[in-house]
């Protein structure tokens, strides 16, 4: 028996032009989910995110946003 993938409704994602890199998203996850990728910006790591908005609600310039899944 496989283990199949969770699937959620929406995601949560990084606007470059509105981070400042002050790292309390990084803070606040718990899962792993929020790292800094090649381009030396915040990115989230949807394979490890578990959708809690902790990172969402942590942002004090708005620069995570929640998008619906298609």
């Amino acid at each position: 028996m496989t283990a199949s993938k969770k699937t959620y409704k929406f995601s949560y994602q990084i606007d470059q032009a509105l981070c400042m890199a002050c790292a309390a998203c990084e803070w606040e996850c718990r899962d792993g989910g929020i790292y800094i990728d090649e381009t030396v910006n915040y990115a989230i790591n949807l394979d490890n995110c578990t959708r809690c908005g902790r990172c969402f609600r942590a942002c004090p310039t708005g620069a995570i946003s929640r998008v619906s899944n298609p």
